[in-house]
């Protein structure tokens, strides 16, 4: 699955360039024309990465990335400026704000493409560190002396920016520890160095649509642990040609965190 951006630009035509050298290379683009329907097409599109520009109509790149830092699932999304207004006094204040970098207008393609493949990486690396401390509290957790039915951790791959509260709360509560995964491309990484209790997947990982993740994996199919599958929005189009594939399908949207608790305990 490729990177996934989103481009919030007013300006038509350089949009359209915009849009068009990003797919060009490969990227997954979804567009918006101010810092609102931005905010809106972030929600939405779930982007890896945000490109905008500074001086909009109806609310501005500033006045979006503040709105987009106060969601959770996306305080972490690396943010691009594009902008002419890129002198010491306009950069020191996206900075503050949290904005990763400045593309100045007019653009430098090769430049814009570098930074964005750049600013990937680091996410990537990113997640690989995350995912590398989940492995050692595992370890930890592993370690200690086996007090009683000692219960194996749960697994859990799902998009970085997916809301899982619930899901979390939810184990929690039944005293499961659970070790949080992002790559659906590494499933059998995962899989083969370590026991766990359950499986659980949402539809999409960081990089990879849990559909074509299950149908690379030579372990998925072999499992003998409960395997589950969330979905945010049980009223969208679903592709559900692999739903029969897990033992319960839990859909976020309506389903309350005493009721998660309930699937999961019937398994723990």
């Amino acid at each position: 699955m490729s990177a996934r951006i989103a481009v919030v630009e007013d300006e038509a035509e350089i949009r359209s360039l915009i849009v068009e050298e990003l797919e060009d290379e490969g990227y997954e683009v979804a567009c918006a024309i101010n810092g609102q329907d931005g905010l809106r097409v972030i929600q939405e599109f779930k982007p890896q990465l945000v490109l905008s520009d500074i001086t909009m109509p109806v609310l501005d790149g500033y006045g979006m990335l503040e709105g987009l830092r106060e969601i959770k699932a996306f305080h972490s999304t690396p943010i691009v400026f594009l902008s002419a207004l890129a002198d010491r006094r306009h950069i020191i204040q996206g900075k503050k704000m949290g904005v990763d970098d400045y593309v100045t207008k007019p653009i430098d393609f090769e430049l814009l493409l570098a930074t964005i493949e750049a600013r990937l990486r680091e996410v990537e690396r990113m997640t690989a560190e995350k995912e590398e401390q989940m492995v050692k509290l595992y370890h930890s957790f592993m370690a200690k002396p086996q007090q009683g039915n000692r219960i194996k951790p749960a697994l859990v791959v799902a998009q970085e920016w997916l809301d899982i509260d619930q899901i979390e709360c939810a184990l929690n509560k039944l005293g499961v520890p659970f070790i949080v995964h992002h790559r659906g491309s590494q499933l059998d990484s995962y899989l083969r160095e370590k026991a766990y209790s359950m499986l659980i997947m949402s539809q999409n990982t960081n990089d990879r649509a849990t559909p074509t993740a299950i149908k690379h994996s030579e372990l998925f199919a072999e499992l003998k642990i409960p395997r589950f599958l969330i979905i945010e929005d049980s009223k969208a189009a679903q592709d559900m040609s692999f739903w029969d594939r897990f033992d319960r399908v839990i859909s976020l949207d309506c389903a309350t965190e005493k009721d998660i608790e309930e699937v999961f305990a019937v398994h723990v």
